[in-house]
């Protein structure tokens, strides 16, 4: 499920980074699938803020600026990816 997330955050190499990992990239999907911040930290066992650092440092690593930007990044690259 979070292949097309998992490559995106490659391409911009979150990995390298250091900057989020699995985490970020369970963020990345739960908000791919519509899911709110106090929803992704309930089912991720993080606090609010810690969803929303996650999301400030995707949104400066891929260069979006909403969640709806973040959902068309990740649409795209499933799309091109397949």
């Amino acid at each position: 499920m979070l292949d097309g997330v998992e490559r995106l955050i490659d391409l911009v190499g979150f990995r390298s980074s250091g900057l989020s990992g699995a985490t970020g990239e369970e963020v990345a999907a739960a908000v791919r699938r519509g899911a709110s911040n106090r929803d992704i930290a309930a089912d991720l066992f993080l606090s609010p803020k810690t969803v929303e650092f996650h999301l400030r440092q995707i949104y400066r690593k891929l260069d979006v600026h909403s969640r709806s930007q973040l959902v068309a990044a990740l649409a795209a690259e499933r799309d091109t990816g397949s």
